[in-house]
């Protein structure tokens, strides 16, 4: 049996599998456990990995050259991923309604949040004392 024939039924069996089996198996290739993902795209990151274990991924001069491209294509660079943080000013004022009830908080110079007349030390501890469960507290009043 060669390479194609054994990869073509490991791709067979990974068609048919149960969610278990691929998280099973995506552990045992990838070497970690998959993040919530949809069976689809489990069973299509299985077969990448199977593919390039049998045929062999990009080599580093196909890598280099890939990169080359899209370091010198403007429209392949528009996000890197990072921004930076906005600096919030003094007095800011945020509302945020929250089960028929509008909250405020107010930014100090200090950098601490005030709620309720009591300040926090963040947006996340006064969405938290709000909800009573942990939220990202710029999500939690509309920070971008």
């Amino acid at each position: 049996m060669n390479k194609q024939d054994i990869l073509k039924r490991q791709l067979a069996i990974n068609e048919t599998a149960t969610v278990t089996d691929l998280e099973n198996k995506f552990q045992e290739l990838y070497g970690f456990e998959c993040s919530q993902t949809n069976v689809r795209n489990l069973r299509k990151r299985i077969a990448y990995k199977l593919q390039e274990m049998y045929f062999g991924g990009l080599s580093v001069a196909d890598k280099s050259r890939l990169s080359e491209i899209a370091d010198s294509d403007p429209l392949a660079n528009l996000q890197t991923g990072k921004t930076k943080a906005r600096k919030i000013v003094k007095g800011t004022r945020f509302q945020r309604d929250w089960k028929g009830k509008t909250y405020e908080v107010i930014v100090h110079e200090d950098g601490q949040y005030e709620y309720d007349g009591v300040k926090y030390r963040s947006l996340s501890a006064i969405a938290d004392k709000i909800t009573g469960s942990h939220w990202n507290g710029k999500k939690f009043f509309g920070v971008k």
